[in-house]
């Protein structure tokens, strides 16, 4: 398989997004765009985020951090424009509800039925627990599934966030502490159940016996990010996906 090396790159100065396109900010390494300046771009939607960059030899890798020390904000409307277009605002509304989560989306994959998702993930802080998560089927409307790992819980498990509230489908049964202020690795593998008309999600973190399995009713349609809870704060590098959509990276380099 093909795989394609792709720039995400967001600065948020206020709620500002960073477009294909535009010009380069002067704060931002030079390195990081490479030849080409027609990149994705992961898109902050609700919550308070921050960039940073790290260097690796000749690689920089941009790193999102959402802060839940921060004061609460209202959505990014634009940034859900790109998304929705029309049907945004729908979107601004489910994301400005009380029981709402700070969301960041993959811009230029509107849809992403089947195949793996990976991003790397460091736990730093957080009011009642430490979490990270990776989002899938995103709807206009505010409802998605997700895969996420926590230290409350100790697992691994599968959720449904719709009309405002979640609902857990899945626990996994091993628990483990995972380190803070390291970075794991959350996989989510999404398959199609042709026998029940609808999909299998397994979800696990690399190099650990942390996973969880588990068949959604209907087949999965929708937009790709990271989840975390409100009062987080979890860093974000490297999103990863590969399937449907050939194989694509969401880092902070230039496309090889």
């Amino acid at each position: 398989m093909t795989r394609t090396l792709i720039s995400a790159i967001v600065a948020i100065a206020a709620t500002a997004v960073v477009y294909a396109g535009q010009q380069v900010p002067s704060q931002v390494p030079q390195t990081i765009w490479g030849t080409d300046k027609n990149i994705l771009v992961l898109v902050p939607v609700s919550g308070t985020w921050n960039a940073d960059y790290e260097k690796y030899d000749t690689k920089v890798v941009q790193v999102l951090t959402i802060d839940g020390t921060a004061a609460p904000k209202a959505p990014d409307a634009d940034a859900a424009r790109t998304l929705f277009a029309d049907k945004s605002a729908a979107f601004v509304a489910a994301l400005a509800a009380p029981g709402a989560f700070p969301l960041a989306v993959v811009r230029d994959i509107p849809s992403f039925p089947a195949g793996t998702l990976e991003v790397s993930f460091k736990l730093v802080s957080g009011a009642t627990d430490q979490t990270a998560g990776i989002v899938f089927g995103l709807q206009p409307d505010g409802s998605y599934t997700y895969a996420r790992y926590n230290t409350k819980d100790g697992n691994v498990a599968v959720w449904k966030f719709e009309n405002g509230a979640r609902t857990v489908l899945q626990h996994g049964e091993v628990h483990q502490q995972l380190p803070l202020n390291q970075w794991h690795t959350l996989q989510v593998t999404i398959m199609a159940d042709y026998t029940r008309k609808g999909a299998v999600v397994t979800a696990s973190v690399k190099g650990s016996t942390l996973s969880v399995r588990h068949t959604l009713p209907a087949p999965v349609q929708g937009r790709v990010g990271v989840w975390t809870k409100t009062d987080s704060v979890t860093s974000f590098k490297d999103f990863v996906t590969s399937g449907h959509h050939g194989a694509h990276r969401l880092v902070g380099t230039g496309k090889r």
